[in-house]
């Protein structure tokens, strides 16, 4: 993994990520699929800040996802 997702340990900043999807599938049960899939790449950390693919089973790409891992100021 690349040196673009990170771990604050300041305890003034918190994680967070922006996650952009977009999807064209031909049914829900593809999307649900996709958005399964997907949510497990991530929870695994395999996907870095950057722009993906977002494919079904066969390997067909039906959209793009946008993820922006940042850290931001938390305000007492």
């Amino acid at each position: 993994m690349s040196d673009t997702k990170y771990e604050f340990e300041d305890d003034e900043i918190e994680d967070r990520l922006q996650c952009d999807i977009k999807i064209d599938c031909r049914n829900e049960k593809a999307v649900a699929w996709v958005l399964r899939d997907l949510a497990d790449k991530i929870e695994s950390g395999i996907l870095d800040t950057g722009y993906h693919d977002v494919t079904t089973p066969n390997g067909d790409k039906v959209g793009e996802t946008y993820l922006d891992y940042y850290g931001t100021t938390l305000h007492s």
